[in-house]
Order: structure tokens, then C-alpha cells, then sequence
């Protein structure tokens, strides 16, 4: 790389962490923004007086989640509607819109099954299969999580996955049927601070992924049981999932015999932030959808570092989407109200020291 250039970029990248300061976003005060995520929690047929107890727990952990994030919240499955089944509040729901949402997650909890062909979530009611989730899906065209904390949901991630969409589902296929307790571990995942891997203060949906499918691991070891259910997650939309062991960190391991120029799984759950250790800072759809569409430019250029004829030539494309996020940063922390220390105003009640 010539030194113009070499010099040239490295100024624009210092000056875009002068203004970004940390990976996550300052942002305008929550009073001067709307409720920018969505959170869908459903319940679905608990059968056994057992489960229902257990299911009524994983959606309370859901709802704190809800709170502290400060996002719209609707759950279906706790009350009864006498004007409409499970099946159609959910779809009902789905295909409502706001221009302000910036991401929205469904939670599917309960029971599912497989007869060989069609995967089914079981609602109290008619069942929602994954062919009629994947059309409710496809009329959402903002960032996606679709969480299937079920038996039989593998089927579910090859229907849903699509682009701007993070699948998980409990099992790797509809053969394991066995009552699954991922959904357990994950709904516990935003209270473990282990489970915050790059040790930012926030812990990302990625990371209670891995958490989750990791504890569900042990849990199997510890009482020496093999085990019966297999998370995945999918997220760039090959429909081919990634199993938490296939993750090194934060980043997945590429296959051996992979050919794929594409992004691997991980990156897109990583922009969806379960939980914070740290103060929320609010930012606006818009504001998101920004940042995450440049930081996924960002990823795939890297990606195609070596493709490139000189270095010249990769940062010359690199340099542009740098600026347009620094941009982006920029824009957000105008809008926060910023403090002054004084070195030379101290506390009338401070102690002295001597020297």
C-alpha cells in the first residue's frame, strides 16, 4: 500500500474511534424516542401441569429482558381471547408495523413436532407449522430473531432463514423430539455475566446462544445422559446452521470444505443486544438500521480482503464505508447532552491530601 494512502486511511479510522469511542452507541435521551424493538413472546399448549410451571418462567425472564431494553412487548398464550385463536393473534401481530421498529425477536415457547414432512409449533388451537411461520416472516423487512425454544423446531431454520434474519432453534432437526431445555438456559443467559464473551458490558444474542447451547450440553454430561436436542443458529441465510461447538469466541470456524464467500453465522445475532451490564443508551430505527447495514458492508469487504488486486485498491473501497459510519456517530452523539468537568471545581465537602 503506497504511504498516501496507508497514511490516509489510518487518519480516517483514528478519527472514526474518536467519535465512535466504544462499539455501542451513544444516543438521544429515551423521552425524545419511541419503543424502537419489538418483543413477541408466544406460549404455547403447555399440556402437563409441569411444563406450564416451567414455561411461565422462561416468559417472566422474557419480559424483564422486554423491560430492561425498554421495548414493545406482546404475549400471546397467557389469556384467553374468545374473539380469535393463538394461531391468528399471532399472525395478527406479525403483520402489524411501525415505521419506528427497528428490530423485532419471537420468542416461541412450548412444545413441537415432526411427522416426517411438516414441523409444527403447537398452540392452543389450530398449530402454526413452519410454511405458515415462514409467510408471516417474509411481510417483516426490518432485522428479525426468530427464537424457537421447542422439540421437532430443526425444521423451522432451512424454512425461515432469509437475509436480515437470526433463526435459532432448540433441536438440529425434527427427529429430536424429547422435551428440550435450551429455551431454559436461554432465558437465563441475560442474567450469567460469563456469558458476555468479548467482555463489552453487553451481552449479544450470539453470546446467549452460545451460553445457552453450552449449558444445555452440560446438563446432559452432568447426568450422564446423551444428549437429545442440538441448537442451532443461522443467520446470513444459507440455511445451514452453526452448532455452538463450531464457534472459536464470538467467531465461527470455517469448514474445511467450505467454498462459501459469504459471511459465517454469528454476525448478524451479534448486532442484537439481549441484555446490558452497562446503562441502555437508546438509539432510533433508522439510527440502527444504519449502523448495521454499514457494519455488515464493513464485514464482507474484509471478507473479500485478498480478492483485491492491491491494498490500494481494498481500502480505497474500505475507506468510504469507514467515513459514512463515522458519520453515523457522529450524528448521534450531537444529540446528547454533553458535560464539562471543571479540573478547578471540586466538592466543598473534599477532603485535602497532602504531598
Amino acid at each position: 500500500m503506497s504511504i498516501c494512502w496507508r497514511n490516509r486511511f489510518f487518519l480516517v479510522l483514528f478519527g472514526t474511534f474518536l467519535i465512535i469511542g466504544s462499539p455501542k452507541m451513544n444516543a438521544q435521551p429515551l423521552e425524545t424516542l419511541e419503543k424502537s424493538e419489538r418483543i413477541v413472546i408466544v406460549i404455547g399448549a403447555t399440556g402437563q401441569e409441569q411444563y406450564e410451571q416451567k414455561f411461565a418462567k422462561w416468559s417472566e425472564r422474557w419480559k424483564k429482558i422486554a423491560s430492561h431494553k425498554q421495548a414493545e412487548l406482546t404475549v400471546i398464550g397467557e389469556t384467553v381471547d374468545a374473539r380469535r385463536t393463538d394461531w391468528e393473534l399471532l399472525s395478527r401481530e406479525l403483520k402489524r408495523h411501525t415505521n419506528q421498529t427497528s428490530a423485532t425477536w419471537l420468542i416461541l415457547i412450548g412444545h413441537g413436532t415432526f411427522d416426517g414432512k411438516t414441523a409444527r409449533f403447537n398452540l392452543r388451537g389450530p398449530d402454526l407449522t413452519h410454511n405458515q411461520l415462514s409467510q408471516y416472516c417474509d411481510t417483516i423487512k426490518h432485522p428479525l430473531a426468530v427464537i424457537n425454544c421447542f422439540s421437532a423446531s430443526g425444521p423451522f431454520l432451512k424454512k425461515l432463514s432469509a437475509d436480515n434474519r437470526v433463526v435459532i432453534t432448540a433441536t438440529k432437526n425434527g427427529h429430536e423430539f424429547y422435551f428440550s431445555h435450551f429455551g431454559d438456559f436461554l432465558s437465563q443467559a441475560y442474567s450469567q455475566p460469563q456469558a458476555d464473551v468479548n467482555h463489552d458490558g453487553h451481552i449479544s444474542l450470539l453470546e446467549g446462544y452460545l451460553k445457552a447451547a453450552r449449558d444445555t450440553n452440560a446438563y446432559y454430561h452432568k447426568k450422564g445422559e446423551l444428549a437429545t436436542e442440538h441448537a442451532l443458529l443461522d443467520d446470513n441465510g444459507d440455511q445451514s446452521g452453526s452448532r455452538s461447538d463450531q464457534f472459536q469466541g464470538l467467531k465461527r470456524v470455517p469448514d474445511i470444505h467450505s467454498v462459501s464467500n459469504g459471511l459465517s453465522d454469528g454476525h448478524r445475532a451479534h448486532q442484537f443486544t439481549l441484555f446490558s451490564t452497562q446503562p441502555i443508551e437508546f438509539i432510533s430505527s433508522k439510527q440502527k438500521q444504519e449502523r448495521d447495514e454499514l457494519e455488515i458492508k464493513i464485514l464482507k469487504l474484509k471478507q473479500r480482503k485478498q480478492s483485491f488486486t492491491s491494498l490500494d485498491e481494498y481500502y480505497q473501497k474500505l475507506e468510504p464505508l469507514m467515513i459514512q459510519l463515522s458519520h453515523v456517530y457522529r450524528r448521534i452523539n450531537f444529540n446528547k447532552k454533553q458535560t464539562i468537568y471543571d479540573p478547578l471545581v471540586v466538592p466543598a465537602n473534599a477532603k485535602k491530601t497532602s504531598h
